[in-house]
């Protein structure tokens, strides 16, 4: 039971404020992004051997090729790092890029635009059974509420897929999960029949986009964030910000993708377990 400082951060060259999530990759090296320092003072993406305690920057972002990452990063099947930034680009709307470990060499591969892209994409990208990138963004589409994108590795080609709208399904749209029906579910942070935000469920198959939960404050809870998770086959779990009961803390809860059924199984309450939960849920090997 000891904690061991293995690296100082701070805002100078070698980056500063990491946010995020490691990802472990293939190299066995973890890799991260910082949201200040670096050669811009922008953040920096950078490497962790964790066997030999060396910490590497291996590239600085900047205006053009965006900056200021609110997700973590993703290695695809091909092994390069993905991942979306909420500044910069030629839009200033923000960027999608690739990371190859192999030859160190970063590729900005999307300017966010608005309304034909989206625009601020603050979720963690997935790669769904298809091999093809999935992601949000919170804003931009026709409706300036958010849209769902796919973005193919192979062609390097973006689809827009999906426009949010506030009242029927929700907007700013968070991370998505490929459940083991092999759709993607996830969560709009607001909208939503109570204004509350929404559960909501994509067809990789039709293309279909249904929504499926209304948070609805005291119930239900309100204001959902992070990612879903299935611990339990056709069981999603995730938590909301606020709402839950009458103190609003927050909720932790169960949806039943395959009889349709919401459960709140936490009502957050404050200095007894907590309040305003605003992260993911993970499986730990005790179940």
């Amino acid at each position: 039971n000891k904690y061991t400082k293995l690296i100082n951060l701070n805002e100078s060259l070698e980056g500063g404020g990491p946010t995020g999530t490691f990802v472990h990759a293939t190299d066995d090296k973890l890799y991260g992004i910082t949201i200040g320092g670096g050669t811009h003072n922008l953040g920096v993406l950078y490497q962790y051997d964790y066997l030999t305690n060396v910490y590497a920057k291996k590239f600085d972002f900047d205006s053009l090729d965006g900056y200021s990452m609110w997700g973590s990063l993703l290695q695809a099947s091909n092994g390069k790092l993905y991942g979306t930034t909420v500044g910069g680009g030629a839009n200033k709307f923000g960027t999608l890029f690739e990371y190859d470990i192999t030859s160190n060499v970063f590729t900005k591969k999307l300017d966010f635009d608005g309304v034909a892209k989206g625009s601020y994409s603050r979720c963690v990208l997935i790669q769904a059974s298809n091999g093809k990138l999935y992601g949000t963004t919170s804003g931009g589409g026709t409706n300036n509420a958010g849209v769902l994108y796919e973005y193919d590795i192979t062609t390097d080609t973006y689809l827009k897929l999906f426009d949010f709208t506030l009242p029927n399904n929700g907007e700013q749209p968070s991370t998505l999960f490929q459940a083991s029906n092999g759709k993607l579910y996830g969560m709009a942070h607001g909208g939503g029949l109570y204004g509350n935000g929404s559960i909501f469920e994509y067809d990789i198959a039709n293309n279909t986009l249904t929504k499926k939960v209304d948070f609805d404050g005291a119930n239900k809870g309100s204001a959902p964030y992070g990612s879903l998770i299935e611990p339990v086959t056709g069981k999603l779990y995730g938590m909301t910000l606020a709402g839950g009961s009458a103190i609003s803390y927050g909720a932790l809860f169960e949806y039943d993708f395959i009889n349709d059924v919401y459960t709140k199984k936490i009502a957050f309450s404050g200095s007894s377990n907590g309040s305003f939960p605003n992260n993911s849920l993970m499986k730990a090997s005790n179940n």
